[in-house]
């Protein structure tokens, strides 16, 4: 909904005229373009602007309903895409805007959000405050002071000053948000407690002020103690002790670092399970052999298994991923795991969340169908990262210092231009891999080479960086010759990345800071760039130029276009993406199945044609 929770949003429609429909907005709205863009309702629907009237909701939560906000729809295609109803993602994202506002403003929602804000109280001198201190790169972020404005609101609507914020009031005001809402709250909540080193912002807020009760109550805590049992147990799996050699002190890793963050959280969830079932006390735990027992294993999966039905994020997949986990794990360890294993392999549910993740995504496959039928789709496609960069480029063309929105677009378009030309022009990889790409320092796999007259980057991508079980990828050279690859990397690397602070050698040597040694580098530290924000800058940069897309789509769409040619190509699909032929039959094998469909039919038409 809007900035109010859904209970002060009904106390104040409470005092508003019942009938409010679109008409009732048009009537309302005195410009006449934003008249036109209401009228547009009417149009989507095929039916007059009297007819809407929230359908037993209030009208705004009818209209976020039918008309989601574009970070909501993500890739997804927009709604009355089959229709060609709006011109692109840009134009749907105003139109909804405009009359976004309009409804707002007709439920008088614009005015008492005004008289929020007006008010004075003990959010008045807080957020001047940090106003005051996300002046000229302050300590205060512009994006984290705009999210605590928003959390104000709701916190005033409730009668909430800062002082309030305590564990006996902050958690059950958040349960009566929408989910979104909550969610933004809490995000707000926990940039004030780190900012809570700033004793003028410390004074505004409860003495003790600690988001710790934040975590849901549904969920179980884990201990630190079980926690860094888990750890050491995953550490233990993560290295291949028969190959150790004493000289170096080292030996073979199985998986990487960031692999084994996921196969810590399976066992936090394997913790956390046998904890609500009643059969485990978390609290004296002091050896995890206990939660492998049978009678622990039969109520845990069973656990996860009711959880896929009831909670949201929480799939078969996901359970059968975590048996397989902790069948992984366990074993490793010298724990006993058949059982586990045999489960995922006879259970049908287990079995269905299994052939779920051996399976492309409604999603994915809805992308790569498109992609097929669109010729001007794969020309955007194939040449996405030269978009991006005269995007950057024409930002960058000007006299002027850039302002604070400039250079985090500029940072944003420049990076999906260089992950886009990486994954084009060398090959098809996984965001983490590419993300793990350093360009200096001790752990360097991107190098810059002359050959001759040639010249080309060169990128390696070890096997413990590649995801599953597949084979070393060879060396990956991005050529001068191939369709500006190397020239948007080049120009990456010379021109847009020192306009990240620790990738610029001046920011560091003022600053006294480590220099990113990263290709893709964090806006806030020396850090890589994380796979949360490239996928946000992707999906928002490839929106702009008309093909929304993520990260993980460069694979699925490289796959596509190379079967779709000719069902003859896996093999080279198989060796561009690094993964095994029979990974694609399961993946792609309704490509094949589509072109022996059309072989037929033509056989069909060529029969009849000579009868």
């Amino acid at each position: 909904m809007g900035f109010f929770s859904s209970a002060s949003q009904t106390a104040m429609a409470a005092n508003l005229p019942a009938s409010r429909t679109m008409q009732t907005v048009f009537d309302e709205t005195v410009d006449e373009t934003e008249r036109t863009r209401v009228v547009r309702v009417s149009e989507f629907f095929s039916a007059p602007l009297s007819t809407f009237d929230g359908g037993g909701d209030d009208l705004l939560t009818w209209f976020d309903a039918h008309f989601p906000a574009p970070k909501t729809i993500g890739a997804a295609p927009l709604p009355g895409a089959a229709r060609g109803f709006w011109s692109s993602k840009t134009a749907y994202a105003k139109w909804r805007e405009v009359v976004r506002r309009r409804i707002r403003t007709t439920l008088g929602l614009v005015d008492a959000k005004k008289a929020l804000r007006d008010r004075i109280d003990g959010w008045t001198p807080f957020l001047a405050l940090l106003e005051e201190l996300s002046k000229d790169h302050g300590p205060v972020h512009s994006g984290t002071l705009g999210a605590v404005r928003t959390f104000s609101d709701r916190a005033r609507a409730a009668g909430i000053d800062p002082m309030d914020l305590t564990p006996d009031i902050v958690p059950s005001f958040l349960e009566g948000m929408p989910a979104h809402e909550s969610s933004a709250s809490a995000t707000a909540l926990r940039a004030l407690a780190r900012h809570r080193v700033f004793p003028q912002i410390a004074a505004h807020l409860p003495r003790d002020f600690d988001p710790t009760y934040l975590v849901p109550t549904a969920r179980t805590p884990v201990p630190e103690s079980v926690r860094m049992m888990i750890a050491e147990m995953v550490e233990a799996a993560r290295y291949d002790h028969s190959t150790y050699d004493d000289v170096s002190e080292s030996c073979t890793e199985n998986f990487n670092a960031t692999t084994a963050e996921t196969y810590s959280a399976a066992l936090v969830a394997l913790a956390r399970a046998a904890q609500e079932t009643g059969l485990a006390d978390l609290a004296s735990l002091n050896c995890l052999d206990a939660l492998f027992k049978t009678h622990v294993r039969i109520a845990v999966i069973r656990h996860w298994i009711d959880q896929s039905e009831t909670e949201t994020g929480f799939s078969l997949r996901t359970a059968a991923d975590y048996v397989r986990i902790v069948a992984q794990i366990g074993k490793a360890n010298g724990v006993k795991t058949k059982k586990w294993l045999k489960n995922l392999t006879t259970n049908p549910q287990l079995q269905e969340g299994h052939a779920a993740g051996e399976k492309m995504s409604p999603k994915n496959r809805s992308f790569c169908e498109n992609l097929i039928h669109n010729p001007e789709d794969v020309r955007t496609f194939l040449r996405q990262h030269v978009l991006y960069q005269d995007r950057a480029k024409d930002i960058l063309a000007t006299d002027k210092p850039l302002t604070g929105t400039q250079l985090r677009t500029v940072r944003r378009l420049s990076t999906c231009a260089a992950f886009s030309a990486l994954e084009i022009r060398g090959a098809g990889l996984r965001k983490g891999s590419a993300l793990a790409a350093e360009c200096s320092g001790t752990g360097q796999n991107f190098f810059h080479k002359t050959t001759g007259e040639k010249k080309f980057f060169e990128l390696r991508v070890a096997q413990k960086d590649m995801k599953g079980e597949y084979v070393e990828l060879p060396p990956i050279h991005i050529r001068d010759d191939k369709y500006c690859g190397y020239e948007v990397i080049d120009w990456y690397l010379k021109t847009a990345r020192p306009l990240f602070d620790f990738a610029n050698s001046e920011f560091c040597e003022k600053n006294k800071c480590a220099r990113a040694t990263h290709l893709f580098v964090s806006e806030r530290s020396a850090n890589p760039l994380a796979g949360q924000m490239l996928y946000k800058w992707l999906t928002r940069s490839s929106a702009e130029i008309g093909l929304p897309m993520y990260p993980h789509n460069f694979r699925h769409g490289f796959a596509t276009l190379l079967l779709a040619r000719s069902w003859s190509n896996r093999g080279r699909a198989s060796a561009y993406l690094g993964c095994s032929i029979g990974v694609l039959d399961t993946y792609y094998g309704w490509i094949d199945k589509r072109q022996k469909l059309e072989e037929v039919q033509d056989l069909l038409a060529e029969a009849l044609v000579g009868q």
